[in-house]
C-alpha cells in the first residue's frame, strides 16, 4: 500500500498530462469500440428483442455493449500504466482488479448471449470476487481518527470484502434497465472515485478512475436515450465489478470510517436500488433474484417520465452521490456531519417520491411498532368490555359498557344489530330503535363523520353456527392507524356480546312469564 502525502496529485504537470492523454484514449477507444460492437452484434444476433414486461425498446437492439467497455478500459489502462507508474500494473491489487474485470465480462457477456441462471451467475459473481481478495483486494480494518480502531480476521475480512464486491457489482446490473442509467451512474461514481485517488495522491487509481470516465462518455454516446446499443450484463458487471474494487483499493489508503463511506456514498443511488429491490421482493414472497419493474428507473418511468427524462433526473441524483462523497474526501472533517444530513434528508424525500408501496406497508408496520402502548390501550378496552357485556343485567348495562368501552376510543361510532329473538332485552334502552326484523344499537362517541370519509369495520354476530346480526365499529378514513386488533373483537367481544344479549333477552322473557302467570 501506498502512504498518503499532503499533496494532491491532481495538478502534477506530468501527471496530469498523462491523465489527460488516457481520457482522450479511452473516450475515442470507447467510440470507435462501440462503434464496431453494436455492427458485429446486430450480424451475430446479439440482441434484446422487444418486450412488454420489463423492455420498452421497439427495435432488436445490441446487448453486449460491455465489449467495448470492458476492453476499451483494460487496453488503455494497461498501456498508460507504463508512463504514469512503470510496472505499476503488476500490483497484485491492480492485477486482481483487470482480471476479475475480464472474467466477470466474460460471465455477464455468456448470460447475454447464451443465458445463465440467477444462482449460478452468483456463484461465479463471488469465486471471482474471491480471486480478487486473495490478489490483493482487502477490507482489512476500520479506525474512527484514532479514538476506535478495529482490525478485522482474515474470515471476516474475505467475508465483507466480497460481499461488498458482489452487492456492488450486481447494484450496477440492477440498475441497468433504462437507457444511459447504468452507465451515467459509473461515469460519475469514476469522477468522486477520481478525485479521492488524486487527494490520497494514488496514481494508478486516478488513472483507471480516469479512464472509467472516459469509457463511459464515449459509450452514452450511443446509450444515451434513445439507446442504440445496450451494456448489457457484461458491460454493467464489468462497471460494478471495477468500481467495487478500486472503491476498496481507494479505503485501503486510509482504512478510516470516512474513507468507506466515500464509495457508499459515490454509489448511493445503485446501492440504495439494490436494497429496495432486495425488501421489496422478501415482502411480496418473491425470488431475491428474479426480475420485476419496480426498480428506481422504472417507478421514475412510470410517474410519466420519459427515458431521457428518467436518465436526466438519475443523472441529478448521481451527480449529488457524487459530490456528497467528495466532500467527505476533503482535507477538513467539518463537512462530514453536514454530508450524511443532508443525503439522509435527500433519501428520504426521494423514496418518498417513488410511492413505492412495499415501502409504505413496511413503514406503516414500523411504525406501529413504536406505539405498542397505543395498541395495547385499545386492546385493553376490547378485553374490559367482553367481561362488562357477558355480566351485564340489562340493556342500559350493556350500552353503557359499550360506551365506556369505546368512548374516546378510535372509532366515532357503534353499532350492533341483532335478530328481535336475540335483542329483545334491548328494546326501551337508550339509542336502540326497531329495524326490520331486529333491534339497532347506535352509540356515537363524537362528532358525525361524513361518510365519504368514513370507514366501516363490520364483523357478523353467530349464535349457533346461524347468522344473528352485526357489529359495526366507524372511524375516519384519514389520520391515524387502526389500532385496535379486528381478530380479538371478533374472537373475544362478539361471543360475549351474544352471551350478554342471549341472557338479557331470556331474562325478560322469564320475567314477562312470571308476571302474566
Amino acid at each position: 500500500m501506498h502512504t498518503p502525502t499532503s499533496h494532491s496529485i491532481l495538478t502534477t504537470g506530468p501527471l496530469a498530462l498523462y491523465l489527460t492523454g488516457a481520457f482522450i484514449t479511452a473516450l475515442v477507444s470507447s467510440l470507435f469500440g462501440t462503434y464496431a460492437v453494436r455492427k458485429w452484434a446486430l450480424r451475430r444476433g446479439y440482441v434484446d428483442h422487444p418486450d412488454a414486461e420489463r423492455r420498452i425498446h421497439k427495435l432488436p437492439t445490441p446487448n453486449v455493449g460491455g465489449t467495448a467497455v470492458a476492453f476499451a478500459t483494460t487496453a488503455t489502462f494497461v498501456g498508460w500504466s507504463f508512463f504514469v507508474v512503470p510496472g505499476g500494473a503488476a500490483r497484485p491489487d491492480i492485477l486482481a482488479m483487470l482480471f476479475g474485470g475480464l472474467l466477470i465480462f466474460a460471465i455477464g457477456f455468456w448470460d447475454d448471449t447464451r443465458r445463465l441462471s440467477a444462482n449460478a451467475k452468483l456463484v461465479l459473481q463471488f469465486v471471482v470476487a474471491t480471486g480478487a481478495f486473495f490478489g490483493g483486494v482487502q477490507i482489512l480494518g476500520v479506525n474512527f481518527g484514532g479514538i476506535w480502531e478495529s482490525q478485522l480476521s482474515v474470515v471476516m475480512s474475505f467475508a465483507v470484502t466480497t460481499v461488498w464486491i458482489v452487492g456492488t457489482t450486481n447494484a450496477f446490473n440492477l440498475i441497468d434497465g433504462s437507457d444511459g442509467v447504468a452507465a451515467g451512474a459509473a461515469l460519475f461514481a469514476a469522477v468522486s472515485l477520481g478525485v479521492v485517488f488524486g487527494l490520497n495522491a494514488d496514481p494508478l487509481g486516478a488513472l483507471m478512475a480516469t479512464i472509467l470516465v472516459g469509457t463511459c462518455l464515449g459509450f452514452l454516446f450511443f446509450n444515451f436515450p434513445p439507446a442504440s446499443i445496450f451494456l448489457g450484463d457484461s458491460g454493467s458487471l464489468f462497471l460494478g465489478f471495477s468500481l467495487a474494487s478500486l472503491a476498496v483499493i481507494t479505503t485501503e489508503k486510509t482504512a478510516t470510517l470516512i474513507a468507506i463511506a466515500i464509495p457508499v456514498v459515490a454509489f448511493g443511488v445503485p446501492l440504495l436500488d439494490t436494497v429496495i429491490a432486495i425488501v421489496r421482493r422478501f415482502l411480496r414472497h418473491e425470488p431475491i433474484f428474479g426480475a420485476d419493474r419496480g426498480h428506481i428507473h422504472h417507478r421514475l418511468s412510470n410517474l410519466g417520465h420519459s427515458p431521457r427524462g428518467v436518465a436526466l433526473l438519475l443523472y441529478i441524483a448521481f451527480a449529488g452521490c457524487a459530490s456528497l462523497s467528495m466532500l467527505l474526501a476533503a482535507p477538513g472533517r467539518t463537512t462530514v456531519l453536514p454530508v450524511f444530513v443532508v443525503a439522509a434528508a435527500v433519501l428520504i424525500l426521494g423514496v418518498q417520491r417513488l410511492n413505492i408501496p412495499e415501502l409504505a406497508e413496511l413503514t406503516r408496520v414500523i411504525g406501529r411498532g413504536f406505539q405498542q402502548r397505543a395498541v395495547i390501550s385499545h386492546n385493553l378496552r376490547v378485553y374490559s368490555a367482553s367481561e362488562a357485556v357477558s355480566s351485564a343485567a340489562d340493556g342500559p348495562s350493556l350500552s353503557g359498557a359499550l360506551q365506556r368501552a369505546f368512548g374516546g376510543s378510535e372509532f366515532s361510532r357503534l353499532e350492533v344489530w341483532v335478530l328481535s329473538d336475540l335483542g329483545a332485552g334491548l328494546e326501551g334502552t337508550s339509542g336502540v330503535s326497531r329495524d326490520g326484523p331486529g333491534y339497532l344499537l347506535a352509540l356515537t362517541f363524537e362528532h358525525l363523520i361524513h361518510p365519504e370519509h368514513e370507514i366501516e369495520l363490520r364483523i357478523p354476530i353467530f349464535e349457533g353456527g346461524l347468522g344473528v346480526g352485526r357489529l359495526s365499529l366507524f372511524r375516519t378514513a384519514e389520520g391515524e392507524r387502526l389500532y385496535t386488533d379486528a381478530r380479538l373483537i371478533a374472537r373475544r367481544l362478539v361471543p360475549s356480546l351474544v352471551s350478554g344479549l342471549r341472557r338479557i333477552a331470556t331474562r325478560g322473557d322469564v320475567g314477562q312469564i312470571r308476571v302474566g302467570g
